[in-house]
């Protein structure tokens, strides 16, 4: 199977497709790039004209994308695969290196090496064309991923503790999470974590690990795509009910009602309208918190 001198992107996006960051810097490093919109089967296209590699491209990955790139995997294993994802855990990773993707990326992520490994692939799937090529230096941001945020202190210090919870949560914020765990994550016990929570931030851990809920839940409930159950779910609740009664204790209002309102707002927005009133918000966190927070 002769590859053909383009990069395949498949978006597999539930928010509207973008021409994200890593597009610009392939077309800027003289890659021919094309797009499968989500929907539509990128098979047919890899059969007819096999690329370089192909980018399977998420934000909130769900059964029928990663359905997708296992397929596209099974029927063209000689073909580099690409997982790109806004949404990261450590069973998703787990899960896309068993499904054969060539390598595994969480946005924002170090461009310079996503970089490096289009080009060795380009290299090593058209040495002829690479070796006719003058491709010239990126000029792209490194971004520094959220778990460097580990490191920015000194490892005993309440702030590097602190930051070590802020980013455990933020990457399993889709499952229950038990407070002795993070306890643990400080060499402390669950007595001790708990006060040593509440002295530094002025908040409990269940107030601050709620918070964080319900606020990605507002976020998420701004996109009409995205149903309310797999809000419900993505955020660490576990039943509809009580996810729905504790957004309304929270907010104000139900899920539904919430979605509405922002719905109408971003609607008047794209008019150029006058907005109506912004959907209700959460009280802000403390300043500490506030700061480690994205």
């Amino acid at each position: 199977m002769v590859p053909h001198d383009y990069m395949l992107i498949v978006l597999r996006t539930i928010q509207e497709p973008l021409d994200d960051e890593y597009h610009q810097a392939l077309k800027r490093q003289g890659y021919h790039l094309e797009i499968i919109a989500p929907g539509q089967d990128p098979i047919p296209q890899m059969k007819q004209r096999p690329p370089i590699a192909a980018c399977f491209q998420f934000d909130y990955p769900d059964l029928e994308g990663l359905g997708s790139l296992r397929e596209a995997k099974k029927a063209f294993p000689t073909i580099p695969l690409l997982m790109i994802t806004q949404a990261h855990s450590e069973h998703l990773a787990v899960w896309a290196f068993r499904a054969r993707v060539w390598d595994y990326f969480v946005q924002p992520f170090d461009m310079t090496r996503f970089l490096e490994v289009m080009a060795s692939l380009y290299d090593a799937r058209l040495p002829e064309k690479a070796k006719a090529t003058n491709r010239p230096v990126a000029e792209v941001k490194n971004h520094i991923p959220p778990e460097a945020r580990l490191y920015c202190s000194a490892p005993g210090d309440d702030q590097a503790k602190l930051q070590r919870v802020v980013s455990y949560i933020d990457q399993n914020l889709h499952r229950k999470i038990v407070q002795a765990e993070v306890a643990g994550l400080c060499g402390q016990s669950a007595f001790q974590f708990s006060r040593f929570f509440r002295r530094v931030t002025g908040i409990t851990f269940q107030e601050y690990l709620m918070h964080r809920r319900i606020n990605e839940a507002m976020r998420l409930l701004a996109n009409p795509k995205v149903t309310i159950t797999d809000v419900c779910f993505t955020v660490g609740f576990r039943d509809l009910s009580y996810f729905t009664r504790t957004f309304q204790r929270y907010v104000g209002k139900p899920p539904s009602s919430y979605r509405l309102e922002a719905t109408e707002s971003a609607n008047a927005r794209a008019k150029t309208e006058r907005p109506n009133s912004p959907p209700a918000a959460l009280p802000e966190l403390p300043p500490l918190l506030k700061s480690l927070n994205p």
